[in-house]
């Protein structure tokens, strides 16, 4: 079972797309939180402007006490990580807590923005069932450098990917 947990201000209906279509692609329950949680401020990074996505995701696991397999948290905020300008996201990997951004995924267009949005979740929840990127570009694992990397790939599991996924449950 997933659990969604919204950091920041995050419509409702975009978690209740994210809620159905990862139910389906994951073929498991995924439940959204009642809870609102802030984004923590001592994850801020004034000196860039953004948030580091491993103290949030830190933060996550210290808040969220509850028995899920998996947990992902959905922000607002701009992400980078040491040593990257911004990510998309952040897992552990293997693990239960993941972590994606809508900040860089926004499109005018709504239907890429959901696109954008469920490739990067599922990239994410990916790591923290073991899986490392892939080579394939159109496959979900494969890692995103660029909004470009990420409009190219689909939202599935390569045949390789899909068949260690299935080694993970």
């Amino acid at each position: 079972m997933i659990l969604i947990q919204a950091i920041g201000k995050i419509e409702g209906k975009i978690l209740e797309i994210l809620k159905n279509c990862i139910s389906k692609i994951l073929n498991t329950k995924v439940i959204i939180s009642s809870q609102f949680l802030d984004i923590p401020e001592h994850a801020y990074n004034p000196l860039r402007g953004q948030y580091n996505s491993t103290k949030i995701l830190l933060f996550l696991k210290s808040v969220i006490k509850e028995d899920f397999d998996h947990i992902l948290g959905i922000t607002d905020a701009d992400l980078y990580a040491p040593g990257l300008n911004f990510v998309f996201g952040e897992a552990e990997s293997p693990g239960k807590f993941a972590i994606i951004s809508l900040y860089r995924l926004k499109h005018p267009d709504k239907k890429i923005f959901v696109e954008r949005m469920l490739k990067e979740a599922i990239h994410e929840l990916g790591h923290t069932f073991g899986l490392a990127h892939c080579n394939n570009p159109s496959c979900v694992m494969y890692f995103s450098n660029s909004i470009i990397d990420t409009d190219k790939k689909t939202y599935m599991f390569c045949k390789k990917c899909l068949k260690k996924l299935k080694l993970a449950n």
